[in-house]
């Protein structure tokens, strides 16, 4: 039998240095190997915070005038993806910051372990290696938050052999910087408002039902009905007959406009966690609806539903929700997906018993025609008639003039207006739920969602084939309560913040007076404050815990009452339900 030995990349000599030969061909000129990769360096702008992702480095040509052009909080990582490859780049590597004199400039370079490849966005937010010895290698590249976008670089014609994935790489990179600062500055708004929330929703959860046994419970087909203009023709065109055949889930803002049409809401999806959504409640549609509460969401629209069950959005990454999420009475975790429409329709396909059970959505159009923003009688437009007079009519033109508003074609060639911020959550829903199974869109206007497109006679067509079912009025009846063990748990989670909020109080306003005798004061604070991140998580610099900064010190103890406040607010609310 006949074995066949990799071939091994091998130095070639040339009068301007060296070259490398592998699988027959040579990965750097043959007559000057460094000038194509020094004319690239020198032609290249480079930012402050600035990634560069030299990708096939092999003999790491034109390194040392890239580290001289590079600026600050900029980094250099190497990236291969042939392994015989990576083996001779990493020992190269080696053999040059052993020779470095500067040791200053050659800690900002770094060779990605080969297995760490696939999980770049991992590495990048400081997500634990697959392991140990990767773990270490990847310990000096520096997290997401100082880079601000990401470069592509081509050391060498070795990047022939994987050229797509190196693209792919690089696409990755540039798209989690983005997404890092994106979410940085929703938290920067939010973040305070969720965790708030977050610790009052804590006390609701032992009078609420456990949303895990409603998994894959729905046997009837479901529909999605979003608070867009398109669900008008649907509510007018299909029979309400035929819609209460279905599981109805509708988003809270669409709720009004589905009471107007006298359909029986079968759960209600509650996402947001300001005061305004209050006025979507008006009216008691959600009184005999499941209300499909996030842990973020405002805590005071529970009172308008008998029935309450909880999820939880992952608005963080911190270490705080992550020792909540372990715990056996926090609600199961959702994608932070930003949008009520888009978690409604994941709660959707997580309820229908398998593929084969259709989801029908509709009102998730993420666009406007021109004096409109959302259907008749959901909250928006109620307040608009409601508020206009001879000065201010009815129409809301301003939406479709506003700075960032654009005029497109959408389906069935509709001139219709959005923006980048419902633009991006239609190309969210896409990359989410397009091409799975038994998924449809029922709109006839708006944005398109990468879904087999079903029209209203078609889908009448469809209910009309199929009995009605009664197990949609017993789904609740093996719903679980939490448990009183669960009661008890959330009780002490409070207590314990309660008491170190008041210790670090304590410490910053008397400082060395009443620090522990078994470490320093700053050691302290930091061991404290860096696990309860949501103390400073709305920081615009919040992603670090910078305990060494006065200014920094001076904002936290501005936060504290607040979290006292509701955690006191939450103890005080459990206490009551045990009346």
């Amino acid at each position: 039998m006949e074995v066949t030995i990799p071939e091994k990349p091998c130095l070639v000599t040339t009068e301007r240095g060296f070259s490398v030969s592998y699988h027959k061909r040579f990965l750097y000129s043959k007559y000057d190997p460094s000038r194509a990769i020094e004319a690239a360096i020198d032609s290249l702008q480079i930012l402050p915070g600035t990634l560069i992702l030299a990708v096939s480095p092999v003999l790491w040509l034109g390194l040392d005038s890239l580290l001289k052009k590079l600026p600050e909080n900029s980094f250099v990582l190497g990236i291969e993806c042939e392994k015989t490859l990576h083996d001779f780049a990493k020992e190269a590597l080696s053999t040059l910051k052993a020779k470095a004199q500067t040791e200053e400039q050659h800690v900002r370079v770094t060779l990605l372990p080969f297995e760490q490849n696939e999980y770049i966005v991992n590495v990048l937010t400081g997500e634990r290696a697959q392991n140990s010895s990767a773990s270490e290698d990847c310990s000096s590249i520096p997290h997401i938050s100082q880079f601000r976008r990401a470069v592509l670089l081509e050391m060498s014609a070795g990047t022939q052999f994987h050229k797509e994935l190196y693209q792919k790489l690089t696409t990755l990179s540039q798209n989690a910087i983005a997404s890092f600062w994106k979410n940085r500055i929703t938290l920067t708004k939010m973040g305070r408002l969720y965790s708030r929330n977050l610790f009052k929703n804590l006390s609701n959860l032992p009078s609420s039902l456990d949303f895990t046994p409603f998994a894959h419970r729905i046997t009837e087909p479901i529909f999605v009905f979003g608070a867009g203009e398109s669900i008008e023709k649907l509510l007018c065109t299909v029979p309400k007959k035929l819609i209460e055949k279905a599981f109805v889930i509708a988003v809270d803002a669409a709720g009004p406009a589905l009471q107007s049409h006298g359909i029986k809401i079968d759960a209600v999806v509650a996402l947001e966690g300001q005061l305004a959504i209050e006025k979507a409640y008006i009216g008691g549609y959600a009184k005999n609806s499941l209300l499909i509460a996030d842990c973020t969401s405002r805590p005071e629209v529970t009172r308008h539903a008998q029935t309450v069950t909880y999820i939880a959005s992952k608005y963080t990454d911190a270490s705080f929700f992550k020792n909540l999420s372990t715990q056996d009475y926090f609600p199961p975790l959702v994608p932070p997906l930003g949008s009520v429409g888009l978690t409604a329709v994941f709660i959707a396909i997580t309820l229908r018993e398998n593929g084969n059970i259709p989801v029908f959505v509709s009102g998730l159009d993420f666009s406007f025609s021109i004096g409109r923003t959302h259907a008749k009688n959901t909250p928006a437009h109620i307040l608009r008639l409601a508020s206009s007079n001879r000065f201010t009519p009815p129409e809301n033109y301003a939406a479709s003039f506003k700075n960032g508003a654009k005029k497109i074609i959408g389906k069935n060639d509709t001139e219709i207006f959005t923006d980048t911020a419902l633009e991006n959550y239609a190309k969210s829903f896409v990359d989410m739920f397009g091409g799975i199974q038994n998924v449809y869109d029922c709109a006839s206007q708006g944005l398109a969602l990468g879904l087999p497109e079903l029209s209203t006679e078609k889908l009448s067509a469809y209910l009309e084939s199929i009995p009605s079912s009664t197990r949609k009025s017993n789904w609740l009846e093996n719903a679980v309560l939490y448990s009183p063990k669960s009661k008890e748990t959330i009780r002490a989670f409070l207590e314990t913040e309660e008491k170190a909020l008041n210790r670090i109080k304590e410490l910053l306003m008397y400082g060395q007076d009443v620090a522990s005798c078994s470490c320093s004061l700053n050691d302290e604070l930091h061991q404290l404050i860096s696990a309860r991140e949501y103390l400073f998580l709305h920081f615009p610099d919040g992603y670090t815990c910078d305990t060494a900064s006065i200014s920094f010190l001076k904002r936290i103890r501005g936060q504290i009452d607040f979290f006292l406040k509701d955690i006191k607010y939450s103890l005080k609310t459990l206490s009551m339900s045990a009346l």
